[in-house]
């Protein structure tokens, strides 16, 4: 068996895979919900994986030439990691290559202090194979359980300072130099931040829900697998300059724009004018879009 980096060649045969064995578990498992520990995200969609395989660290497995599995990392700073998600082809599960996997991954990050990651409660084999590897659950719900393993390793001391399963809770700071923070599996609902930079931040696997953007320069931000609608909440933009904003393979049912400017709109290529002007001549009105 062999573990290798992903690269962006591989994101097909990645999502075949991937595909087979989340189908596969759901398929056995006919929960009545959707359960986004065995259906992950995008785990059939091309574009997804590419994605993930671009921006996040990816492996794939391969037994024999062959790719039979690939596992998903989230490295935040040195010392903290997750993954995200581990599949193994249904035709080669059982026989251990999902604990060798979970061994190569953490060899592979020798900094790694703690490690997380969460299954579905509807999956007790899972659930038993977690903690064969070391890992002990540290939240249990009918829906999910969610483990973590620390790992000794030597501490890192040029990291000044280490903030670690404590609370914080109505701090407040001024003047202070956070660059390069890195925070992972926190509470930082019902921040309020001002007149900060935050130039080349990233922002992955975050509940922004109900939050407030307002005052902003976001100019040559990317927004990839946003969430823009959820159980009837709508997201508002209004004052907002969205010129030369580009939008591929994007949602937008549903999405009204309103006493706004349109100057070089184009939707597959076509001016908005153009369609506006067809559209009314198409139903008999007479008036020239201006």
């Amino acid at each position: 068996m062999l573990i290798r980096e992903a690269t962006v060649s591989d994101h097909k045969v990645f999502t075949e895979v991937s595909r087979a064995s989340f189908k596969q578990e759901a398929d056995r498992l006919r929960l009545p919900y959707r359960d986004l520990n065995i259906e992950p995200p995008g785990y059939d969609n091309e574009s997804m994986n590419r994605y993930l395989i671009e921006q996040l660290t990816c492996y794939v497995i391969e037994l024999d030439g062959q790719v039979i599995g690939g596992t998903v990392v989230t490295l935040t700073g040195q010392e903290y990691g997750r993954i995200d998600r581990m599949f193994i082809h249904p035709e080669q599960q059982g026989r251990g290559i999902g604990k060798r996997a979970l061994q190569l991954i953490e060899e592979l990050h020798p900094t790694i202090r703690i490690w997380e990651l969460e299954t579905s409660a509807a999956q007790p084999n899972n659930v038993a194979f977690y903690r064969a590897a070391g890992y002990q659950s540290v939240f249990e719900s009918d829906e999910e359980v969610c483990f973590i393993k620390r790992v000794k390793r030597p501490v890192d001391e040029a990291i000044t300072f280490r903030y670690e399963e404590r609370s914080i809770k109505g701090a407040q700071a001024y003047g202070v130099d956070a660059s390069q923070l890195a925070i992972t599996n926190s509470n930082i609902s019902e921040l309020r931040a001002s007149n900060c930079n935050f130039t080349r931040s990233q922002f992955r696997n975050i509940n922004f829900r109900e939050s407030e953007f307002d005052d902003l320069n976001l100019s040559g931000s990317q927004y990839r697998f946003v969430t823009m609608f959820e159980s009837g909440r709508p997201t508002t933009f209004f004052h907002t300059n969205l010129t030369s904003t580009i939008m591929k393979n994007c949602r937008l049912d549903g999405m009204q724009i309103e006493d706004s400017s349109i100057d070089g709109l184009t939707i597959d290529g076509v001016h908005i004018k153009d369609l506006l002007e067809h559209y009314r001549k198409e139903t008999g009105g007479m008036k020239r879009y201006e």
